[in-house]
């Protein structure tokens, strides 16, 4: 992998649980593969990130 010491745990997690969620796991599910508490505030801002991408006016436009 180039650049591997760019990468961190962190990294993983946090792609981990983005994939997890755009392909339909439910956020506890995620929380506990993820050993998030149920309601970490943590996890819950990288689903909110993303449902405002999901929720964007413009995504059908096609730019």
């Amino acid at each position: 992998m180039p650049d591997a010491e760019a990468h961190t745990a962190h990294s993983l997690r946090t792609g981990g649980a983005t994939v997890a969620y755009t392909s339909g796991v439910p956020v506890s599910v995620i929380a506990r593969h993820g050993r998030w508490a149920p309601a970490s505030p943590v996890l819950l801002g990288y689903i909110r990130a993303l449902d405002r991408w999901r929720d964007n006016a413009m995504r059908n436009v096609g730019l």
